[in-house]
């Protein structure tokens, strides 16, 4: 696992620990890997910890009983996931499914508190990171519940800048249809405001996105 300390250092419950606590850590953290499309786990089974990404994308959902998917975030290297059911039950409150292929660290529950009593200052960082997901996800719910569509799409586009996102990977984190965002896409395209490139989304004037969507 000694091998893995530059990705351990850029996880946020950890990042404000020396070397020598992250090698500790590392021997906690299993590494598993997953294809393109494979399912980490299911909402409502039985959790097994909380995940880091070491590298990869993987898409946290939910899905009705018809089979439409929401999306509720995507997570990069770094980021952590599944974390209430560490701290607050022990069911898997959504889904997970890697967008490409992607590795994963998983650290169970026992072993996380463990690591707490051990290193108290994880603590505020798990604070911090937990407080930006509360921010994020109230966001999330603003987009949805008073945000017009096209509003949500490029807000979408401006929060994952940089990132590939196919259509219908923003359809499901807009929760409308496909074709809907094409709409928007073309018309953001014919506003100069993003440049379509095969499966790439440009953007190409920020400013005049934030103004829009923020009117």
């Amino acid at each position: 696992m000694n091998n893995n300390l530059d990705y351990i250092k850029n996880i946020e419950y950890f990042k404000t620990l020396n070397e020598d606590k992250i090698a500790v850590i590392g021997n906690f953290l299993k590494e598993e890997n997953y294809e393109t499309e494979e399912n980490l786990f299911i909402e409502g089974e039985k959790s097994n910890g909380i995940y880091f990404v070491k590298t990869g994308t993987i898409k946290i959902y939910k899905s009705s009983k018809d089979g439409k998917e929401q999306i509720l975030k995507l997570c990069y290297a770094g980021e952590s996931f599944n974390d209430v059911t560490v701290f607050s039950g022990n069911i898997n409150p959504a889904s997970a499914d890697a967008v490409i292929k992607s590795t994963v660290f998983l650290l169970s529950k026992e072993n996380l508190e463990n690591l707490i009593f051990k290193y108290p200052e994880i603590s505020l960082n798990i604070i911090k990171s937990l407080t930006d997901k509360l921010r994020f996800l109230t966001g999330r719910i603003e987009d949805l519940s008073l945000k017009h569509t096209q509003e949500r799409i490029g807000n979408i586009l401006l929060l994952f800048e940089g990132q590939k996102l196919s259509q219908k990977m923003i359809a499901d984190i807009a929760g409308t249809a496909r074709e809907v965002v094409s709409r928007a896409l073309r018309e953001f395209s014919n506003q100069n405001i993003i440049r379509l490139n095969k499966r790439d989304i440009e953007i190409i004037d920020r400013e005049k996105l934030k103004t829009m969507i923020e009117k």
